[in-house]
């Protein structure tokens, strides 16, 4: 009991289902999700690039940063959440017992739907055993990991409050105390670089001086957190000179964090090394290499360690390689060819397992973000996964919807202004251009520059070249011609009605119709790209959908012989009718001898 509330039932998890659902609950929260094409998510480009130029003068932000010895940080946690033996090598051998983690991903977008992720790693549920026993009790784990880009567009410290730390509070005061003290770790993503990690520390920092034990668990959002309230914020600081006002520390209830640096290596059990890297300024730095070779070294001095590594991006990419996750894995001096190790990322928005040579690959990004889409177009290139959630079936049915979401304004106004801009000279109020002799050239002219901006959007950079090439030249010119269409339809609809609108009445009616239309065919242009597998990420931030959120429960055998994983998800979470699934559970054998088991295979879990 805690004060008079009842400890909630365990989670009851059904299976998850391939059927694609028809309707999905949005619903607004506070703060609400991201229009990732409004001027919200513009300062978040701007943050984007400000880093980037940083990062290119050589400015690394992880110079100053000194990691905690493995040992260090293996006594510190012990000793947090109360092992019997907080001086022992590994977490398991600690604890004398089993290691449960809680990993999620991608975590701070819509507060609703990161409350509703939070309510599940609050609970303990039951499980398939590995072992053949039937059911466990699956408790909520001793840490807490997030896997990078911990709140949107940009992880500061008011977003992280707001967006993270008070959804996760709710829940965790809803389910009550239950007298466990318990470990916080993270690794940055793109999104907490934008910040400069300054948002990030506050939350992850191990504080050596015990500040954050004075600080309350927040519960209740800043007081201003629109664009306007920002400006005036800012402009009233400079005036008088202040500085804006920052939590020194945020803290979730009943979690203490525990790393001095942006990466660290964990021994959590016998034979396994935990790596959380970080490679957000490009690459995985040298004093961060040097750290984690001397960490392998002495592992294999004492008898050898298996790689279970936490990467800020995936080593495949919707089943293609990604350059970055390649370069991260191979910094950290593995090889998937020949090293059995544990790939484990965010960063894309959904649920997929895979094998990769020898290595483990899962990418689990469903922490409360914009849902990315399984890849719908087939393709020999890619690597089938294991386990997808969701499929391509379920991905192919909400693509439909994006270009009609981007033209009603839902995605963001960006679009519209844009089209307005490049519509004004056509259209004027009233027409000006019709019948106009420069008519024709101006089209041209907007088409070619349309078809341009289209093609660097698609990724024309990286190929392949000439199918994005066509699919922007296709876009470029229907976008230029929406002028000239709009004022035959507004000429023939003023003939048949026998109307005589106000010239600037109907200037006005004709430039928001081709706004509205050069915004389904901005969305329709990505929802093509997605659909041809040319391009996979934008027309899904375009469409926001809040569903298919998930994170996983990891149980470390105290022995180190494996690693079980269960992936509890929930498709629409902001339905409160929607029960949570088992979209997944695995094992990752690390001692095949002292196993019991040998991998569960996927089919047990999700079924058609």
């Amino acid at each position: 009991m805690d004060g008079g509330r009842a400890k909630p039932e365990p989670l009851k998890l059904e299976a998850a289902t391939k059927k694609p659902r028809r309707r999905f609950a949005r619903r607004a929260a506070d703060p609400p999700g991201i229009a990732w094409y409004g001027f919200r998510s513009l300062w978040g480009h701007v943050r984007h690039f400000a880093a980037s130029a940083i990062a290119s003068d050589g400015i690394d932000g992880r110079e100053w940063m000194r990691p905690d010895p493995p040992e260090e940080l293996t006594e510190r946690i012990a000793q947090r959440i109360r092992a019997p033996q907080p001086d022992a090598p590994t977490l398991t051998e600690a604890l004398e017992t089993d290691l449960w983690i809680d990993y999620l991903a991608d975590s701070g977008e819509h507060a609703g739907v990161t409350e509703a992720v939070a309510r599940l790693i609050a609970r303990e549920a039951w499980v398939p055993d590995p072992e053949g026993f039937g059911e466990i009790l699956a408790p909520r784990g001793h840490l807490l990991i997030f896997g990078g880009d911990t709140a949107y567009p940009v992880a500061t410290a008011r977003e992280i409050h707001d967006r993270v730390m008070v959804p996760f509070n709710k829940a965790l005061f809803e389910v009550g105390e239950d007298g466990e003290r318990r470990a916080l770790l993270g690794i940055p993503g793109n999104h907490d670089w934008y910040d400069g990690l300054d948002g990030f520390s506050r939350l992850f920092r191990y504080k050596r001086f015990d500040e954050d034990d004075a600080v309350v668990p927040g519960m209740i959002r800043s007081a201003d957190t629109s664009i306007a309230g920002r400006a005036a914020e800012l402009v009233k600081n400079i005036v008088v000179g202040d500085a804006r006002d920052k939590a020194d520390a945020m803290v979730f209830h009943g979690y203490r964090a525990m790393q001095s640096a942006s990466y660290w290596v964990l021994p959590i059990a016998p034979g396994i090394l935990l790596v959380g890297a970080d490679r957000q300024l490009r690459k995985v730095d040298a004093q961060q290499r040097t750290f984690i070779r001397h960490a392998r070294e002495a592992a294999e001095k004492k008898g050898g360690a298996k790689i279970w590594a936490l990467l800020p991006d995936p080593y495949l990419a919707f089943g293609r390689p990604s350059t970055t996750g390649q370069e991260t894995v191979e910094a950290l001096g593995l090889d998937t060819d020949v090293d059995d190790t544990f790939l484990l990322s965010g960063d894309i928005h959904h649920y997929r397992r895979e094998r990769v040579g020898q290595a483990l690959h899962v990418t689990a990004g469903g922490g409360g973000a914009f849902l990315h889409p399984a890849p719908i177009q087939k393709d020999p290139d890619r690597n089938e996964p294991e386990v997808e959630w969701p499929d391509a079936k379920q991905s192919q049915r909400l693509l439909r919807q994006v270009p009609w979401y981007v033209a009603l304004g839902r995605a963001g106004l960006i679009p519209h202004v844009i089209m307005g801009l490049l519509y004004a000279p056509f259209l004027g109020l009233g027409g000006w251009w019709a019948g106009h002799d420069g008519l024709g050239i101006a089209t041209l002219i907007a088409g070619v520059v349309t078809a341009i901006a289209y093609a660097f959007l698609g990724g024309v950079r990286d190929g392949p070249y000439l199918p994005i090439v066509l699919l922007s030249s296709l876009a470029g010119a229907t976008t230029s011609l929406i002028p000239m269409g709009t004022l035959q339809v507004f000429a023939f609809a003023a003939e048949h009605l026998e109307l005589q609108p106000n010239a600037w009445l109907g200037g006005v009616l004709a430039l928001t119709g081709a706004m509205v239309a050069g915004g389904l065919v901005f969305g329709g242009y990505f929802a093509a790209l997605t659909r041809l597998g040319l391009e996979e990420t934008q027309a899904f931030t375009a469409l926001a959908h809040p569903g298919y959120k998930h994170f996983v429960r990891f149980r470390v055998k105290a022995d180190g012989s494996a690693v079980d994983g269960w992936v509890i998800g929930i498709a629409d979470p902001l339905d409160p009718r929607c029960k949570p699934v088992l979209v997944d559970r695995f094992r990752w054998v690390v001692d095949p001898e002292a196993a019991k088991s040998p991998p569960v295979s996927a089919d047990a879990t999700i079924v058609d």
